[in-house]
């Protein structure tokens, strides 16, 4: 047992501490503490405000006008468990008041007791339909869920009761681009901004907003003004953007050019000039560009999938099936990536190849079933006729006819880093399969006369023969599979 003090220490303490507690006045009252601590509440003094509302609830039981102020700063400061167990004592103090469902439902929530909160705010939406932190607590919840269209009625409920405030604007206009509803979204930002100012970041959302709600003219102004406030990258590379999607081709390779001039650009703003020069037919530069974006994002699918797009046109398909297969291994859900991929191993001779990937559409795009069965129906004939020419001895060539050896020692020196030959012949060749790439079709070698013939007898699948003089110029051919 521990010994039990003397009392002769306590003596003269005790005697200075009475002296020391203040004596009401005759007939003054003791402060009420549940009016004191309702007024420092309001005036922000928690401390001292807690102190007087927990007095109050020992004189009087629980409330739940006391037991919220106590709950709210509890949330302030941190105190979960404190807050947690007043928000429970005023949900039984009074459980038909939607005031202290949702309070006691933030505690909840910020505890990480997602399905308890979202318990309380629905009871507490059975009483009233129209509490304002409910709605909006219930609307996170269901953002956070991925349920975008839940949210987006929960949260508009809050606006017919009239709160007309940005951040809501802002929320509804998050959601609304979410679903696709580009014109609603663009008119909760301009809302938002009508509140609270323009500045540089919400008018480039409004142009881009813009330009998906197929109002590009109107893109254009709101990026002019970003402009105007703040000259620089990104501004001019969301003009150059919204003036490519008006067509206005010259404008758009001027600022996104601008945009790109920094030694560390936007990849976005190079990916895009990137496809305005591609449209305005200046293909060095596109690609150019595409190249310098895949550099900056290697692992962008779409990036992937449009420089194949590019490379297919300048007559270098088997660049461009690289590509195009890159992106569908980056992204296996892009259904139009595939459908060019067939397309481009169709093209050149890969029949099995694009049989294979119109199997795979005809498995993910049962929309477009009658259409991909006349497609495989198309390349299981074009197959069956490419063994019959092939059992007849013929086979399927690419062709360059080059004037003199300058050129030939050019195309060749291309082609030993990787040149593709269908480009190399529309560059070179002047024989009159060029603008196809040099693609001559099905062959019968044994009909032709040496050299010629025995050079293409020679050929495996994609091998190139070097080159064959003959009557004065020089022949290469590339054996398609």
């Amino acid at each position: 047992m521990h010994p039990r003090p003397r009392q002769t220490h306590l003596l003269v303490p005790a005697l200075l501490l009475l002296f020391l507690i203040p004596v009401a006045a005759a007939g003054q009252e003791e402060p009420d503490p549940c009016s004191t601590g309702q007024d420092l509440y309001h005036q922000a003094k928690f401390d001292a405000a807690r102190t007087a509302l927990m007095q109050c609830l020992e004189q009087n039981g629980d409330q739940v006008k006391v037991l919220l102020p106590l709950v709210v700063m509890d949330l302030q400061q941190d105190r979960l468990e404190e807050g947690a167990g007043l928000g429970a004592r005023a949900v039984k103090a009074d459980p038909n008041d939607p005031e202290a469902r949702y309070w006691y439902g933030r505690v909840l929530l910020r505890q990480g007791k997602e399905d308890q909160a979202r318990a309380q705010w629905e009871h507490g939406m059975q009483l009233s339909a129209n509490h304002k932190g409910i709605l909006e607590g219930l609307a996170r919840l269901a953002i956070k869920d991925g349920k975008p269209a839940q949210a987006y009625n929960l949260l508009n409920q809050i606006r017919q009761q009239g709160v007309d405030e940005p951040w809501l604007h802002r929320l509804l206009g998050d959601l609304a681009a979410g679903k696709g509803m580009w014109d609603q979204a663009l008119e909760h930002l301009q809302a938002a901004m009508a509140q609270e100012g323009t500045n540089t970041a919400d008018l480039l959302s409004a142009s881009q907003l813009s330009i998906m709600a197929g109002k590009p003219d109107q893109a254009v102004g709101f990026c002019r003004q970003a402009v105007q406030i703040e000259p620089g990258e990104a501004t001019f590379g969301g003009l150059g953007e919204a003036y490519f999607a008006t067509e206005n081709l010259d404008s758009a390779l001027v600022y996104l050019r601008l945009a790109v001039a920094s030694p560390d650009p936007d990849p976005r703003f190079v990916f895009n000039l990137a496809n305005a020069c591609e449209v305005a037919g200046l293909y060095t530069e596109a690609e150019d560009n595409f190249e310098n974006f895949l550099k900056l994002q290697p692992e962008d699918a779409v990036g992937h999938f449009n420089y194949g797009i590019h490379l297919n046109k300048q007559g270098r398909t088997a660049e461009g099936i690289g590509h195009v297969e890159r992106a569908l291994a980056l992204d296996p859900s892009m259904l139009n990536a595939r459908v060019v991929l067939a397309q481009m191993k169709e093209a050149s001779g890969d029949y099995a190849g694009a049989l294979e990937q119109v199997e795979m559409l005809q498995d993910k795009d049962k929309d477009n079933a009658a259409d991909l069965a006349t497609w495989h129906q198309r390349l299981v004939d074009e197959q069956q006729e490419a063994s019959s020419l092939r059992a007849e001895g013929k086979v399927h060539l690419l062709h360059m006819l080059l004037g003199t050896r300058e050129i030939v020692d050019k195309v060749m020196a291309e082609l030993a880093t990787g040149g593709d030959f269908g480009s190399l012949a529309v560059r070179f060749s002047t024989g009159p399969a060029a603008s196809r790439g040099g693609d001559i079709g099905w062959i019968d070698p044994r009909q032709m006369k040496a050299p010629l013939r025995d050079a293409i007898l020679k050929l495996g699948p994609n091998e190139t023969s070097p080159p064959v003089q003959s009557g004065g110029l020089y022949h290469l051919f590339k054996r398609v599979p």
